[in-house]
């Protein structure tokens, strides 16, 4: 559950590596490659992982995603998968997942600009421009240039807040006050008959259920989890994430009962937090910091430098530390 994830970088082919447009149809093929692919690419999120982006199209464009993939020989160095929606080109998982980008091994990624000019042949339904959302500034898409005859929007994207792990528990860039309340939290939790951790593989069905109920009772029918197809996604997503290695599923209990759910994600650089939920009746207890301190600590103790708390710009994140990490989005437009 907790185990450091392997890199084997693939090996750069002296020919001129060549694209396969992946019709929807064939999407799951790539599974098994795609995901030693993923495990290859240090600055990977698990948004580009397959475990994430197959539950994402089976929920949100089922039997309407294709994809853009770049072998190298027999191997399988890039891939992005796309679908249609009102008009537009979109990355595969726009709209959960709060990063986004081509995935692509190291030593290929001047290929980006080719992979870029070819998400027309794969998209599987008529569109009028190619819109990229949530680009990592650095990212491959971010840096690819677009064929000389499209025109190109370039804005703002939803920033994403990342907090740096270092000092005592990786929790020195949260303020003494915050780290001072979380010691005392886990004490009074402890004091209760309470535990806080990692729920076991074999739970996370059920985990995934008590995030849902419990977001709902704190948010009701305003909450991001009220979605029926985001409900739908985790079902199908948590457990696939878990079975990779991907998922933190964090859990306070007390008296029996799981009182409330952080699911991190794990990735090659960083743990992302991407939603939880708690009990409202038990809120003196600060479950949610208490979980936050913990998740935080263990991203530190697996050797990770930097905890991603995701979009939104809630005050809690700053306390822990984070800050504010830019995030682009282009808009291209090919020839009339």
């Amino acid at each position: 559950m907790t185990s450091q994830i392997s890199f084997t970088m693939p090996t750069h082919s002296s020919g001129q590596a060549r694209i396969e447009i992946v019709r929807p149809a064939d999407l799951g093929a790539l599974e098994p490659e795609w995901d030693r692919l993923w495990r290859s690419c240090p600055d990977a999120t698990p948004f580009q992982s397959p475990a994430w982006l197959l539950p994402w199209a089976r929920h949100y464009a089922p039997s309407r995603c294709g994809a853009v993939a770049l072998r190298s020989g027999d191997q399988l160095v890039g891939v992005v998968p796309v679908f249609c929606w009102q008009g537009a080109l979109l990355l595969a998982g726009t709209g959960p997942s709060d990063r986004g980008d081509l995935l692509i091994a190291p030593g290929f990624r001047s290929e980006a600009g080719r992979i870029l000019a070819a998400l027309p042949d794969a998209a599987p339904e008529p569109f009028d421009r190619i819109d990229l959302q949530q680009l990592a500034p650095d990212g491959p898409f971010a840096k690819a240039p677009a064929p000389a005859s499209w025109s190109e929007e370039d804005e703002d994207g939803d920033a994403c807040l990342v907090a740096p792990l270092h000092g005592e528990q990786g929790l020195g860039a949260a303020s003494g006050r915050q780290r001072s309340h979380w010691r005392h939290a886990l004490r009074h939790l402890d004091r209760l008959g309470g535990t806080v951790g990692l729920a076991q593989p074999e739970e996370v069905d059920a985990l995934v259920e008590d995030l849902l109920r419990l977001n709902g009772l704190r948010w009701g029918e305003a909450g991001v989890l009220a979605d029926p197809l985001l409900r739908s996604l985790l079902r199908d997503a948590g457990p696939a994430l878990s079975r990779a290695g991907l998922l933190r599923p964090y859990q306070v209990r007390l008296g029996g009962e799981r009182i409330a759910v952080l699911m991190v994600m794990a990735g090659p650089w960083a743990h992302h937090g991407y939603n939880g939920g708690f009990d409202p009746a038990h809120a003196k207890l600060s479950p949610s910091a208490i979980l936050v301190g913990v998740a935080m600590a263990q991203a530190a103790r697996e050797g990770l430098s930097r905890f991603d708390f995701l979009r939104g710009h809630e005050s809690y994140k700053s306390v822990w530390g984070a800050i504010p990490s830019p995030m682009r989005r282009r808009v291209l437009r090919g020839p009339a």
